[in-house]
């Protein structure tokens, strides 16, 4: 992917010295999305010294413009969209703001309407088969209802994205009958966003609540929230559908064998833990001296199954049993073959559980050197005549060890340069420099990090440095945990007070 310039203009309209010295702070936006063919208001909520600001998206579908009215913006969504989350980003002289993302959809939208803190004042949803989209905001102590209309044997599902988005919350889903009684609910799924999948037993009204617990988690026992902590619940009827995974054979397409399904490699196969406590398990021929990466994807597939990979010799004894592999909560093995003969895989969810639901894909593939480059900031501020570091951890696996070269496409600023910016062969860690000249004027810079490959043939691959949202904390996958957008503002050498003073 090369890098494409967003549409807006680099040169800061404002000196920095006319502006509040804070730069813009984004905490979310709200609504956070909408659909095709729409122009929606958002309100950017978090603190702004300066409106309006300037406004940076990844996203070509999107037209944004600051309202008048300080904390608002105008959100125009082309027609072909691409439906994929945007980021977006508020900056000014002095920085930007964090990328917050933005959803775009093909169906209906609504925002909630307060009060709906009981049964008695739940806001009514007309929930279809197409689906209808609500944006909302769990605030502290808050609890959302919502009433539809169901028949008996009619499925509905409520997918939440709240967590996804970046809010700090634990989200929880219940559905109650037309009694009032709870009828089903649910928690977790890939990560900390309920789905609920039910089938109505009676004819009625139903009410489906939407609360949240604190994350991180807190020793305050209650309904959790914030003025940022938003959130988008899709309700649609009908039975949930299983989501398509690309495989080379489905498991019961293999011939089984003493208990194992057998099968050659290379292979990508995709397996059900249908019951409780089940162990699948699968036989293939291995050489000595050969190398086979071994995988099982489901965290990764945003699949609620949490599988553990145990690999046997040929003897029958455990050669290695793999749980999770950070970031993931998927195993992977690199398997150097110790001796000519038969390998047993054998897979099962940490917990025990079992039904349709529990899927996954295992891989068995001849391994090909990795690499990715991650940066330990986002944004990054410049004064003139100064220098600022970027660190970068290089991610290499299954023996990956070429020289690096390091560039920034659109070229830097005047008065804006990268120094001598090269990673060894061996190189697991490297810091690059930004220098700004005395004479460097202040000016806003979206930018990425190009990285050069050159093996011993001199070809050269090109690739992008990212930085992740993801952290120790985070528990499972965000809509976008990454981005390859990098964004610098160049300001002016601060004056020490006494002269500021003088």
């Amino acid at each position: 992917m090369r890098w494409r310039p967003p549409a807006y203009g680099t040169a800061l309209l404002l000196a920095v010295l006319e502006l509040s010295a804070t730069p813009p702070k984004l905490d979310a936006l709200f609504p956070t999305g909408g659909q095709r063919a729409q122009t929606v208001e958002v309100e950017a909520l978090g603190s702004f010294a300066n409106w309006p600001p300037e406004i940076w998206t990844d996203h070509e579908g999107l037209k944004i413009e600051a309202a008048e009215k300080k904390g608002r913006l105008s959100v125009s969504i082309k027609q072909d969209a691409k439906m994929h989350p945007a980021l977006i980003r508020l900056f000014d002289a002095n920085g930007s703001s964090t990328a917050r993302p933005f959803l775009i959809s093909s169906i209906q939208e609504a925002n909630e309407i307060e009060p709906n803190d009981n049964t008695g004042q739940a806001q009514e949803l007309n929930a279809t088969d197409s689906g209808i989209i609500v944006n909302g905001i769990l605030k502290k102590g808050d609890s959302d209802f919502f009433r539809i209309a169901l028949r008996k044997g009619q499925a509905v599902v409520a997918e939440t994205n709240a967590y996804s988005l970046g809010s700090l919350i634990d989200p929880f889903l219940v559905m109650m009958g037309p009694d009032g009684q709870e009828v089903s609910s649910a928690s977790d799924s890939h990560n900390l966003d309920p789905n609920l999948n039910y089938t109505a037993k009676t004819s009625g009204v139903h009410y489906l609540q939407l609360f949240a617990v604190a994350h991180p988690a807190a020793t305050a026992i209650g309904f959790a929230g914030s003025n940022s902590a938003t959130y988008r619940l899709t309700l649609t009827l009908g039975a949930l559908k299983n989501k398509s995974i690309p495989v080379d054979r489905n498991e019961e397409e293999l011939k089984e064998d003493n208990g194992s399904r057998r099968f050659r490699t290379p292979l990508m196969v995709q397996g059900v833990l249908s019951e409780k406590l089940e162990v699948d398990s699968y036989e293939f021929s291995g050489k000595k001296g050969d190398q086979w990466l071994v995988k099982v994807d489901a965290h990764g597939l945003h699949l609620s199954t949490d599988p553990v990979l145990a690999l046997y010799r040929p003897s029958g004894a455990l050669l290695k049993e793999v749980d999770d592999v950070k970031p993931t909560k998927d195993p992977e093995y690199l398997l150097k073959v110790p001796e000519d003969g038969n390998y047993t895989l054998r897979i099962r969810d940490r917990f025990g559980r079992g039904g349709p639901r529990l899927r996954y894909r295992l891989s068995v593939t001849k391994p090909k050197p990795e690499l990715s480059v991650t940066v330990d900031k986002e944004i990054v501020v410049l004064e003139s005549n100064g220098t600022a570091e970027l660190k970068l951890t290089l991610n290499r696996k299954q023996g990956h060890s070429l020289p690096l070269r390091f560039a920034i496409a659109p070229p830097l600023p005047p008065g804006v340069s990268l120094e001598d910016a090269n990673a060894s062969q061996k190189a697991k860690t490297v810091t690059i420099t930004l220098r700004a000249s005395k004479e460097a004027e202040p000016v806003s810079h979206a930018f990425q990090l190009q990285v050069f490959e050159t093996d011993e043939t001199n070809a050269t691959k090109e690739s992008l440095a990212s930085y992740s949202f993801l952290t120790s904390k985070s528990r499972g996958d965000y809509l976008v945990n990454k981005t390859n957008f990098f964004h610098l503002t160049v300001v002016h050498t601060k004056k020490p007070k006494k002269e500021e003073k003088d």
